[in-house]
């Protein structure tokens, strides 16, 4: 593994692992129900991404056993997730909603940009920024209906 890649990865571990304590103790049952059911997503989402030769993740880490990111599939995204539904302006207006999208997935997608201009973690192959936009959205969706169904919140399908 070449240096800035362990960086880049070691980096995204180490976020992952010290934002555990930015879990409220109320909501670690919310959050492993959240990590679980994003994971799922995750992995299909990758596989299909992957298999399809859209994305290759040169680098990785159990790159014998799968050739999706565990760390991005199985860690970053899934924590991402966790964040997103934990911390969601349920009571602001749709505005604000939309907003707060926009905003998480553009952070996330301007991240995975950078990641893949200057490390090998990822390389494009025929998917472009848009791509992980439009897949993020429907991922943090469909984790935020199986969560508020899971849980019983309101309305499951509105976000």
């Amino acid at each position: 593994m070449y240096l800035k890649e362990r960086i880049t990865l070691g980096l995204l571990w180490f976020i992952c692992a010290i934002s555990i304590r930015f879990i409220p103790k109320n909501k670690l049952r919310d959050a492993s129900a959240i990590f679980l059911i994003s994971q799922l997503f995750a992995w299909i989402l990758g596989l299909l991404v992957v298999e399809s030769g859209l994305i290759e993740y040169p680098v990785e880490l159990f790159w014998k056993a799968n050739s999706t990111s565990f760390s991005f599939e199985y860690l970053g995204l899934p924590f991402m997730c966790i964040f997103f539904n934990l911390y969601y302006p349920n009571t602001k207006s749709r505005f604000k909603r939309l907003a707060y999208y926009i905003s998480i997935l553009s952070s996330f997608t301007f991240l995975e940009y950078i990641a893949e201009k200057y490390t090998q973690v990822l390389n494009y192959i025929h998917w472009e920024w848009y791509g992980t936009f439009l897949s993020m959205c429907i991922v943090l969706y469909f984790v935020r209906v199986v969560y508020k169904w899971f849980f019983k919140l309101k309305n499951p399908l509105s976000p």
